[in-house]
């Protein structure tokens, strides 16, 4: 059995939805299409792969918390809305449709509107473990540093879904004046604080496994570094957002605030120089 995947329903879905991503990946790699183009497979590619791990690591962390049947219900609740959600996306990337801010016809409409009751049915499940994971001594068979990998990557995996939620309506709102739902302001690139932090679930509760493997002095330090890192650059991503500059469009704040997350992962990195030094446990 796979790490934190307790049951053939889980272990099919985050199969399926990675499966589905790198069949599309190579789909999109055949057919040379723009990477910009929302009819392109890159959504199908995109969110069949990210969702798979959000999924898995989502599972992985509910897995650490006291068995319950309350849990086992989450836990089904996140593997059907996140399959189903995907699905959704990539059926319409063949029917040639775009899956997000798409209004023409009631079909349309309708698999819209069906996407966000999935989403907001994953993220509530989202919240809900996030939640029961900073309750002291919630998690078992873990680290401590792993087990603040899984708070703090929790934690930013639920802001980035509430960041999702933020960009959508000034999407919509955007939209509905004959704008880009997009872009904001010019350059703007509105998608771009949505995914900042979206995978910080796997590159902490990674760093928190090295950490215990090499045997840090301060492993629980290097997480929370390694945490305000992420935290930096999500808002360096929501002010580049919107301040209408695109990804790596710079002003002095832009340079600030990549400043204090390269300080934030030196930081958290120098904890662990010493121990490098002696090389990985046997």
């Amino acid at each position: 059995m796979l790490p934190g995947l307790k049951s053939i329903l889980e272990i099919a879905s985050v199969a399926a939805l990675i499966g589905s991503g790198l069949i599309h990946a190579g789909i999109f790699a055949c057919l040379g299409r723009s990477w910009e183009d929302p009819l392109s497979f890159r959504k199908a590619t995109l969110f069949g792969v990210s969702t798979g791990l959000t999924l898995w690591s989502c599972l992985w962390a509910v897995s650490c918390l006291a068995p319950s049947a309350y849990h086992q219900r989450l836990r089904k609740t996140l593997c059907v809305t996140l399959v189903l959600e995907v699905f959704l996306i990539t059926l319409q990337t063949w029917r040639g449709q775009e899956s997000h801010f798409n209004h023409d016809g009631p079909l349309n409409g309708l698999v819209e509107l069906t996407m966000l009751v999935l989403i907001s049915l994953a993220v509530l499940a989202m919240f809900l473990i996030t939640i029961g994971s900073w309750f002291p001594r919630s998690l078992h068979g873990v680290s401590t540093a792993m087990a603040w990998a899984i708070r703090w990557g929790m934690l930013l995996l639920c802001l980035s879904a509430l960041v999702g939620y933020a960009i959508t309506w000034i999407g919509q709102q955007q939209l509905s004046q004959g704008l880009s739902a997009t872009r904001w302001r010019g350059d703007g690139v509105l998608k771009f604080p949505h995914g900042a932090a979206l995978h910080a679930i796997q590159t902490l509760a990674l760093a928190a496994w090295i950490a215990d493997r090499w045997k840090l002095s301060n492993p629980v330090a290097l997480i929370h570094g390694l945490a305000g890192a992420h935290a930096c650059w999500l808002i360096y991503a929501l002010y580049q957002t919107f301040a209408g500059l695109d990804r790596f469009e710079w002003d002095t704040t832009s340079r600030l605030l990549l400043g204090a997350c390269a300080v934030c992962t030196l930081m958290a990195l120098a904890l662990g120089a010493r121990v490098w030094r002696k090389g990985p446990l046997d």
